[in-house]
């Protein structure tokens, strides 16, 4: 029961705010759609791992979430950087935090 409270905590505040930022990174910078469909990929792959996680380490999903909140925390730090899946994503974020 309290698993599904934080993990369900956990996509309210860390989850959708990623995906949020993903997509308002490729309408800024001008990507195709095609971006934001790797990014629906590569959540979809990494969901299922951070929800485990979640229900495994409170302090680590408690920390998340309010450093996403209160933008302590960068939301891409949540995705695996060796998910193939990902790459793509975390290039075009890599590339804002250059342009800017």
């Amino acid at each position: 029961m309290i698993s599904n409270l934080i993990a369900s905590l956990f996509a309210t505040f860390a989850l959708n705010p990623l995906q949020a930022e993903i997509e308002r990174h490729a309408a800024a910078t001008g990507q195709p759609i095609e971006i934001v469909r790797q990014s629906q990929a590569c959540l979809s792959s990494q969901i299922p791992l951070l929800v485990q996680r979640t229900s495994e380490d409170t302090v680590w999903t408690i920390t998340t979430v309010i450093g996403v909140s209160t933008g302590w925390s960068n939301p891409v730090d949540l995705l695996d950087k060796n998910n193939p899946a990902c790459a793509t994503v975390i290039g075009l974020f890599k590339n804002a935090a250059i342009e800017t």
